[in-house]
């Protein structure tokens, strides 16, 4: 399958994943719970309410779609495990920034950098966790396989 044809592919499989992912979260981390936006700062650019959550939903799909096609990096076998948790880490990091940076359109000031900044560390904190929570199970999983081959090459 060519490169296209699997990122197409992905893009189609991890948008939806992202839109339930986003309404999920959207649900549980919401501070006040408001059932028209996560996007405030948008509300006063749209008519209807109706509008503000088909962006949500659009930025959730998107989100889904940066990190569902920037897993491709990780099928490339001639880099190392390094290189390509660097490059993904980039490529996820600056295209959620520019995401942020748009959906907290306002009129300038020092708090966008703080925002930035505030991103910036949450951002390196989830992925953090998330990749060690990956190695660790991959750990486990190549652990199991090791223990299998060692049992079956006993008998």
């Amino acid at each position: 399958m060519n490169l296209c044809k699997k990122i197409l592919k992905l893009a189609l499989w991890s948008a939806p994943i992202g839109v339930n992912i986003g309404i999920f979260s959207y649900l549980i981390f919401s501070p006040s719970f408001n059932p028209f936006s996560s996007l405030s700062n948008f509300e006063r650019f749209f008519q209807h309410s109706v509008s503000v959550n088909l962006v949500d939903v659009f930025i959730w799909a998107l989100i889904g779609i940066i990190f569902g096609c920037s897993s491709l990096i990780y099928r490339i076998e001639t880099w190392s495990i390094t290189k390509q948790t660097l490059v993904h880490f980039c490529i996820t990091y600056f295209s959620l920034s520019i995401i942020n940076i748009f959906a907290n359109v306002n009129k300038f000031s020092w708090a966008k950098y703080y925002d930035l900044f505030d991103f910036t560390i949450d951002f390196c904190i989830i992925y953090l966790i998330v990749w060690s929570v990956s190695l660790i199970r991959a750990k486990m999983f190549v652990k199991s396989l090791n223990r299998k081959l060692h049992q079956k090459n006993q008998n």
